[in-house]
């Protein structure tokens, strides 16, 4: 080979080694980069961001239904003491349940000494009569009387005070002289109406009636049947 083109060769090989040196470079690079490996990294974490997400939710989630048991349970609870209170009241109204509070305690008596003193004369002058017993619960109740006993016998709205021929009948029990009457309400106020009426009549007929004012009175719950017959709830329209 000549020798002047020994150096155009050799400029020409350098040239096309450097440019495939190049291209192998580039080819390599390339080819490190995997599009599959690259997708995949990046489903990945895009679930692990989702799976946090849903975990965060949940946690919400179970916050909020903690928070609405405790609610329901509160409303409940509110509604359930108000109900028990509603019921307690209105056993206590009705007379179903023990009551105690400051008041009065009337005793009364037959007027036997009277009796003794004139035993030709009618008995029926001398002993307590039902229509005495009456009298003095309705001014109990005038004067405010929250709740009344007669010989430890509750007195509600249906009980009954009536004789039937020498007995005296409260709730249908038969009760006998000396007759207590209990009162719980304002102590002077109820002092103050009994002794100015039924009990003033009585004292001037001679029959032995006592009055006290009690700080801390104690009436026993009604002890009878409460069944209606004929009257029942009405229903709303």
């Amino acid at each position: 080979m000549s020798r002047k083109w020994l150096l155009p060769i050799t400029i020409m090989c350098f040239i096309a080694g450097f440019f495939l040196t190049f291209q192998l470079k580039v080819m390599a690079g390339i080819s490190t980069v995997n599009p599959i490996s690259e997708r995949n990294t990046n489903l990945i974490t895009i679930i692990n961001d989702l799976e946090e997400e849903i975990k965060n939710q949940e946690e919400l989630i179970g916050e909020t239904r903690d928070n609405l048991d405790k609610l329901q349970e509160e409303q409940i609870k509110g509604r359930l003491q108000e109900l028990q209170d509603s019921l307690k009241t209105a056993k206590i109204l009705a007379g179903l349940t023990p009551v105690a509070g400051k008041g009065i305690v009337i005793t009364v008596d037959d007027n036997t000494e009277g009796l003794k003193a004139n035993p030709d004369d009618d008995p029926n002058k001398y002993i307590i009569h039902y229509s005495q017993l009456l009298n003095i619960v309705s001014e109990l109740k005038v004067g405010g009387a929250e709740a009344i006993s007669i010989n430890g016998q509750r007195l509600i709205t249906t009980s009954e005070i009536r004789c039937v021929g020498n007995l005296i009948l409260i709730n249908t029990t038969r009760i006998a002289p000396p007759f207590e009457i209990s009162a719980i309400g304002s102590p002077r106020l109820l002092a103050e109406i009994v002794t100015a009426s039924e009990l003033a009549i009585m004292k001037l007929s001679n029959y032995p009636v006592d009055l006290k004012e009690v700080e801390e009175l104690i009436i026993p719950a009604y002890k009878g049947d409460l069944q209606f017959k004929y009257a029942q709830t009405k229903g709303e329209n």
